[in-house]
């Protein structure tokens, strides 16, 4: 799990909802299955990403491309900043890694390749900063309780918090 300095975990349903998230994944892991779903996400921009080890070469190879100056990425890929790539890795939504699809009637067919808390489980202490250039959030924004980014998205599952 990546943890930034400035994420505290907020209490102890904090901790209920980290790990409500590592039950759903691992009761989804089978050991005839070459990929399950790839992450957690409990917090928001690179911290409280829980990333399975299954996934982590792949990840790497995706984070060095796009560190590369000479980097072979296809044309139509923009740069973007480390927590936006792992984030859009484990959705499985980036063109370099691959997509995780899982037919289940909870599912209705769609892609859900990470689990999240429905709301934030880790405070944001420097909230008001982001890795996106020119993008500023309020100091109240992402703290303790605010509704999860992916909430809402397809390629998600939600563990209520």
């Amino acid at each position: 799990m990546l943890v930034e300095d400035d994420f505290p975990l907020c209490g102890e349903w904090g901790w209920r909802g980290i790990v409500d998230v590592m039950r759903v994944l691992e009761d989804n892991r089978t050991p005839s299955a070459s990929m399950g779903r790839w992450g957690g996400f409990v917090g928001t921009g690179g911290s409280g990403l829980i990333i399975h080890r299954s996934v982590l070469p792949i990840l790497t190879h995706v984070l060095r491309i796009h560190a590369s100056l000479n980097s072979p990425l296809p044309p139509g890929i923009p740069r973007r900043p480390p927590d936006i790539i792992i984030q859009d890795c484990l959705l499985g939504v980036d063109p370099l890694c691959p997509a995780y699809k899982i037919l289940t009637s909870s599912s209705k067919g769609c892609s859900s390749s990470l689990v999240i808390t429905s709301r934030l489980v880790m405070d944001h202490v420097g909230s008001d900063k982001s890795t996106a250039a020119g993008r500023v959030y309020s100091p109240e924004k992402w703290r303790c309780g605010w509704r999860h980014p992916f909430h809402g998205r397809q390629e998600v599952v939600v563990v209520p918090v």
